[in-house]
């Protein structure tokens, strides 16, 4: 298992040779492998001896197959190590470490499956959202969708369309986040909140302080996604400094309110939020500009 603690994978005889180019390298090799051995294979085996003579298999066809299987045990070999780069990016995403992350999952989204190459690129955009980058959040917000065929269900229906929408929400497009936020299929019997984040933001963002508490409070802790956890408790306390005296009683259960410390790992939901911005600061929030939010009326 690939932990924090074990040391990243360097290939052998690649000094001044980056990972990427390492393993597309190697996919192209094994790539190779296979169709020379198979496509040998199939002349030798189709090869008609000639009459009266008895076929008989040479040293041929033992090195075809033999390219054949190295070829598919390289490829695999790489599969193995792209998913254990894949995993370590993540572990250091969760670890709080998101520019580390990124140099792993930047590799893994590269090679490896459709499947590990969408959940890779997923976790870029969670990592380039909490570096602050929303452009570059945004982008991979849309490679993801493109990459996302097939399995990973929860990803390619919940997970990604809430991430994107969650970004928008903070860029300000808010109308485009409301957008993107119907389009989340929550997967069957899946009762996890992948939407509360963005529409608690959409909510802030339009002053409706009391409704975003509300809908802060609607799902347990459990049912909230855990790398959203840490930004709806700092979202949450914000909504609830703003409620100017309205009460709104705490539900037993939520995700409960934390204004986190200067300089801490959240300053990245504040970057086009001013409000936010000077909350953080524990400055008096300014009132929001007429016409400021990149939102359309009505």
């Amino acid at each position: 298992m690939t932990t924090l603690s074990n040391p990243s994978f360097r290939p052998p005889l690649a000094r001044g040779v980056s990972l990427k180019t390492w393993f597309e390298a190697l996919k192209l090799l094994s790539a190779l492998l296979v169709a020379i051995g198979c496509g040998g294979m199939a002349l030798v085996l189709w090869e008609r001896p000639p009459a009266g003579s008895v076929a008989r298999p040479g040293s041929a066809a033992l090195v075809l197959a033999s390219l054949f299987c190295v070829g598919l045990v390289l490829d695999q070999w790489r599969r193995w190590q792209v998913g254990r780069l894949e995993q370590r990016g993540w572990e250091l995403l969760e670890a709080g470490r998101p520019e580390a992350a990124i140099r792993a999952l930047d590799v893994a989204a590269s090679g490896g499956t459709d499947t590990s190459r969408a959940r890779s690129l997923h976790g870029l955009t969670v990592a380039w959202l909490r570096q602050g980058d929303y452009e570059r959040a945004l982008a991979l917000s849309e490679r993801t969708a493109r990459a996302r065929k097939g399995g990973a269900t929860a990803l390619r229906l919940a997970q990604a369309p809430a991430l994107k929408a969650t970004v928008l929400a903070l860029y300000g497009e808010l109308d485009e986040a409301r957008r993107q936020v119907r389009e989340i299929q929550r997967p069957l019997f899946d009762r996890t909140d992948y939407a509360m984040l963005a529409q608690a933001v959409v909510l802030c963002r339009e002053g409706r302080y009391v409704e975003a508490v509300k809908r802060m409070q609607h799902s347990v802790r459990q049912h909230v996604p855990e790398l959203d956890v840490g930004a709806v408790a700092v979202v949450h306390a914000f909504a609830r400094g703003r409620l100017g005296g309205q009460l709104v009683p705490l539900k037993p259960g939520c995700v409960l309110p934390e204004k986190p410390a200067r300089g801490s790992e959240h300053e990245y939901l504040a970057l086009e939020w001013p409000e936010l911005a000077a909350w953080l600061r524990g400055e008096e929030a300014p009132a929001p500009a007429r016409g400021a939010l990149r939102c359309n009326p009505g």
